[in-house]
């Protein structure tokens, strides 16, 4: 029977489960415009098909195949709004939040599992990728479907054999996590390594029992090798050789160990661990998440300590193939905590236990204090979070202002009008969309979406082109688009002030509206009348 203490934080556990889930659906019914990461996979939609989502895509994006598929067809289906797309994530938002709450209490007792759920459910960034147009949510979901399994089967033995249906369950979620998940690679791998070891060196004495682990585990393994390898010659191959310049991102770049300067590990492995890839509830680079950190180490070590040191194998193995792969530069080690979510069950849990590892020798009545204290703070971390976005129902100013500014364009212009965009050209003929970035992405996306008239961007030429071609009975509409990243390839200024006194000089002066986004990214807007 639970004491009073454990009442109070089983009850503060429920109702967090209930205000993360509320700030969730808030989150997701505001319908926050899509923003520029989320426009660079977005704008693949319109045109392309299922099988054309296996070319490498545009922006350079590299994403699972079948989330990809999801997507399309959440886009086929019920259109481009921001809640199609992001239904995908929502509903693996849901479902992460309901599996994690089961895997701490089946992972470790009281009050360390309700602890560690109580983190992960005041955390901003797994809820923030449930409510987004990323693969995030979904990395998180199998990560937490194939700890669930595990340790169902880990909990069945070693009294009995495992049932063929558990093993057959974990391996299905696996496999599909190949083509769904891409760090799902490294749960699965540090798994095939805990049951192969088991069955190797565990305290079964039992030969059947043994060979119960390392038998399916032998062909998990060879199951996940094929896979894989064929996923990647099919599909995640082709798309990193088209967006090799991902490595050399100073984003990526800090991300991968610095194998060449070896005696710089520990403090690299230390900021790593110290900065986003810790951020639970909340955190920052530059060491801005080292008080999780402190908890996470303060975990392990009470887990070391009671010699469950295949559980610890369990939560932190997949950093191993993590590390190997940044060693290879094929997937950053932290960085940020969307390519590392997947670690968040791992994390979240241990900081649980290391919060209640510290108050562990104080008395019953202190403990249930403290504990229901956290779980407080906690809870109102999580509703500022939902107020939070209410009060700012997007990400960026700058994303809404470009959704309103859709929306104006597509109330403005008329059905004989002529659209014509200008903005930053590579070698004077053609945009260079890729190097504009998340603006411009986000830009065609809401004028693609909202805006029911053609906007061929281009230079000088085609905008006079166009503006001399034909009878043009409607307006003639000049778009210039002003991007803020920093680029080795600046707005034109000289070159489309020229354009504008043509223009002006050929069809009259025209009227001007200004468009100011955020800092320096703006549309200037130019309207001519039509030609008599």
């Amino acid at each position: 029977m639970l004491d009073v203490s454990s009442r109070a934080l089983l009850v503060w556990t429920w109702i967090l489960v209930g205000i993360h889930l509320v700030w969730m659906g808030v989150r997701y019914g505001l319908g926050f415009p899509i923003w520029g990461d989320e426009a660079f996979v977005a704008v693949n939609f319109y045109d392309r098909s299922l099988i054309d989502l296996i070319q490498p895509l545009e922006y350079g994006q590299i994403a699972p195949l079948f989330w990809l598929w999801l997507e399309k067809s959440c886009f086929d289906v019920f259109g481009a709004s921001p809640w199609s797309l992001r239904l995908p994530a929502f509903l693996a938002g849901i479902a992460s939040t309901l599996l994690m709450l089961r895997f701490c209490l089946r992972a470790l007792p009281q009050p360390s599992a309700l602890l560690g759920f109580a983190i992960f459910a005041a955390s901003y960034y797994p809820l923030r990728h449930a409510v987004e147009l990323k693969p995030y949510s979904v990395d998180l979901m199998f990560a937490l479907l194939m700890l669930n399994l595990a340790l169902d089967i880990i909990k069945h033995a070693p009294s009995k054999l495992p049932q063929p249906g558990r093993w057959t369950a974990l391996m299905m979620v696996s496999l599909i996590g190949v083509w769904s998940s891409f760090p799902s690679l490294f749960v699965s791998g540090s798994l095939i390594v805990y049951f192969g070891c088991a069955g190797m060196f565990g305290k079964a004495s039992d030969f059947r029992q043994r060979l119960s682990f390392i038998l399916p585990s032998a062909l998990w393994a060879v199951w996940i090798a094929i896979s894989a390898i064929m996923m990647v010659r099919i599909f995640a191959g082709p798309h990193a050789e088209s967006a090799s310049w991902l490595t050399e991102m100073a984003m990526w770049t800090p991300t991968f160990p610095p194998i060449a300067e070896w005696w710089n590990l520990p403090q690299w492995l230390l900021q790593s661990h110290a900065g986003y890839m810790s951020a639970y509830p909340t955190g920052g680079r530059n060491y801005g998440s080292s008080a999780t950190l402190l908890l996470i180490v303060i975990g392990v070590v009470a887990v070391f300590r009671s010699k469950r040191r295949g559980f610890l194998w369990l939560l932190l193995g997949p950093l191993v193939f993590t590390f190997i792969a940044a060693a290879m530069e094929r997937y950053p080690y932290g960085g940020s905590v969307r390519v590392s979510i997947y670690m968040a069950p791992a994390f979240c849990l241990l900081a649980g236990h290391g919060l209640a590892t510290i108050f562990c020798r104080a008395s019953a009545k202190v403990q249930g204090g403290v504990h229901v204290f956290f779980c407080i703070l906690l809870t109102g971390f999580a509703i500022s979070g939902a107020v939070r976005d209410v009060q700012q129902p997007y990400k960026s100013i700058s994303d809404q202002k470009s959704l309103e500014f859709a929306a104006w364009m597509e109330q403005s212009v008329g059905q004989d009008d002529v659209v014509v965009g200008f903005c930053n050209t590579e070698r004077g003929y053609k945009p260079d969309f890729f190097r504009l970035g998340g603006s411009m992405a986000r830009l065609r996306f809401h004028l693609t979406r909202d805006f029911n008239h053609p906007v061929p961007w281009g230079e000088s030429k085609t905008a006079l082109a166009l503006a001399r071609g034909g009878t043009m009975p409607g307006h003639y509409w000049l778009v210039a688009y002003t991007d803020d990243n920093d680029t080795d390839m600046p707005f034109p200024q000289q070159e489309f002030d020229t354009l504008l006194q043509q223009l002006n000089a050929e069809r009259g002066h025209a009227e001007h509206f200004e468009f100011p986004l955020k800092n320096a990214e703006r549309i200037d807007v130019y309207r001519y009348a039509p030609r008599e």
